[in-house]
């Protein structure tokens, strides 16, 4: 069988307004396969710094991908009623730190005109890309941080 009759025929198409959890994770799944293969970097993984409250609720926190020796964070929040005090700050050092103990030279990251590029920026990253109208009336912003080793 070649490449082009390796699928049974005929194949479904399928739209999915709302697609569950499970399907998106099989398709990252995938994806994260193929690229360990293609670049002969073996490992991927999640890490996540998160805040709770006395009561144990989540008040904050961050998410990133390790992979090749970067950071590439997805996702930051902070709980409104503390923002402003220093905690989204703690828990984006607190991954950097995490990630550079693993051996990670480099941290990316996108975010909104309307959320964080100040934020980012003022914590030492630099701005190498942006997307004006995304959404309309805003810009996508990407940016980058070198980490240093740890003792520097």
């Amino acid at each position: 069988m070649t490449a082009e009759t390796d699928f049974p025929a005929p194949l479904r198409w399928s739209i999915d307004h709302h697609p569950s959890d499970h399907a998106i994770q099989a398709l990252r799944n995938e994806l994260i396969a193929y690229n360990i293969a293609t670049a002969a970097i073996d490992a991927s993984r999640d890490l996540a710094v998160f805040l709770h409250d006395a009561h144990d609720r989540l008040t904050g926190g961050i998410v990133g991908t390790i992979w090749g020796q970067c950071l590439e964070i997805g996702y930051l929040w902070v709980h409104p009623g503390l923002r402003g005090h220093g905690y989204g700050s703690r828990l984006l050092q607190t991954l950097e730190q995490e990630a550079r103990s693993q051996q990670c030279h480099s941290a990316i990251v996108d975010t909104y005109s309307f959320q964080g590029p100040a934020f980012y920026q003022r914590l030492g990253y630099e701005v190498f890309g942006a997307i004006d109208g995304y959404p309309q009336g805003h810009q996508k912003v990407f940016l980058k941080k070198r980490l240093a080793p740890h003792g520097r």
